[in-house]
């Protein structure tokens, strides 16, 4: 649809036992200036009446005349399980801090989801993704890759125009060294949901791990813009601003970063992995004490996570603690972070790259 070119749409949802509270936000993707806004309020068992009313109210908002095929696509609902929503909802929020028992979590939970509605589509692909995910960052056990892979096809078996089934393809062929079909898979994702932040920033951290900084840099302000909450991707737009010795553009980021994270802190307080990362933020910017403040509390949260051990190593190499920097990388290598072509390119570990102990760690990888 040429208007999802011109405009981009934030939503979010909030749920507290039983009730739910949708924000939804339509910017002008030029002047990124606002168009329409507006929250709406009720109990889950209305949710799909209520995204029904949001779809009608977007159109009314624009003075859209749509063609019978993208009047369908607005008023799909994608479940009429008011439980299975819950858990998809429950699974996502899991599947977003990273942590390996969380992802676990969230791959229970779109199970769950899957036995309340087996056409549900997005758990589908939810589900790929965490598979994805866990064999990326936790274990690699080629397995989770294959799983991944049938279950987005089985994604677009339920739903051929679901963007965030391609994304899940896209990162399940980028771990098996499938270079060509994961831009491919990528392209259609973002083809089929130009609002599909999570596509971005896959495409972004592919290109990162294969020396395309440049190009990985307009992706992770494209992700910002989308989602400005997703701190993940300002921690990959400062490592290739490093990378490519933009050190203007490298402090600015961290600036907006550090006011960023103690909002999000603020509601997620459980989140280990983005307290490591406001770590990292702070001890880069010489702010050593706050950081190790902060590494504490995550290590406190989830030390036996190897993504946090990693994170922890990068932490510690930022300031100068270079046996514990080794000790934490030798410690994520051991517990499953095997992505060896990301650890090459942080810049947060150059200062222990001529480390007998590192040097011995990355013979041959």
């Amino acid at each position: 649809m040429d208007f999802l070119q011109l405009i981009k749409t934030r939503q979010s949802v909030r749920k507290y036992q039983d009730n739910l509270r949708i924000s939804v936000q339509l910017i002008d993707v030029d002047s990124d200036t606002h168009l329409w806004a507006e929250t709406y309020k009720g109990k889950l068992a209305d949710v799909f009446d209520i995204q029904e009313q949001v779809s009608k109210q977007i159109v009314e908002a624009l003075l859209l005349k749509l063609t019978v095929t993208e009047k369908e696509v607005l008023t799909k609902r994608a479940t009429l399980n008011t439980e299975a929503f819950d858990y998809n909802l429950r699974a996502r929020e899991f599947l977003n801090q990273q942590t390996k028992n969380k992802v676990k979590i969230a791959i229970q939970l779109f199970e769950k989801a899957i036995e309340m509605d087996p056409r549900y589509a997005s758990c589908y692909a939810g589900l790929g993704y965490a598979y994805a995910i866990l064999f990326q960052h936790f274990e690699r056990n080629r397995i989770f890759l294959d799983k991944s892979i049938e279950l987005s096809l089985k994604a677009l078996m339920y739903d051929a125009t679901l963007s965030e089934a391609y994304a899940s393809l896209s990162l399940a062929y980028y771990n098996k060294d499938l270079l060509n079909e994961a831009l491919e898979a990528n392209q259609k994702a973002i083809e089929l949901d130009p609002n599909n932040y999570t596509a971005f920033w896959i495409l972004g951290r592919i290109y990162r791990s294969t020396d395309r900084n440049k190009e990985a840099i307009d992706l992770f302000k494209k992700v910002i813009a989308l989602n400005p909450d997703f701190f993940a991707a300002y921690n990959d737009l400062h490592l290739c601003y490093t990378r490519q010795n933009m050190k203007e553009e490298s402090d600015n980021i961290l600036q907006i970063t550090l006011k960023l994270m103690p909002k999000y802190l603020l509601k997620h307080p459980d989140d280990a992995r983005a307290h490591m990362f406001h770590a990292i933020f702070l001890a880069t910017l010489g702010k050593k004490n706050e950081a190790k403040i902060e590494a504490t509390k995550a290590l406190d949260l989830d030390a036996a996570d190897p993504l946090m051990q990693y994170n922890a190593a990068c932490f510690y190499a930022r300031i100068g603690e270079k046996r514990l920097a080794i000790k934490s990388l030798k410690i994520a290598v051991n517990t499953g972070y095997e992505y060896y072509e990301w650890i090459k390119r942080d810049p947060d570990l150059d200062s222990i790259r001529n480390e007998t102990e590192y040097i011995e760690l990355m013979r041959g990888k």
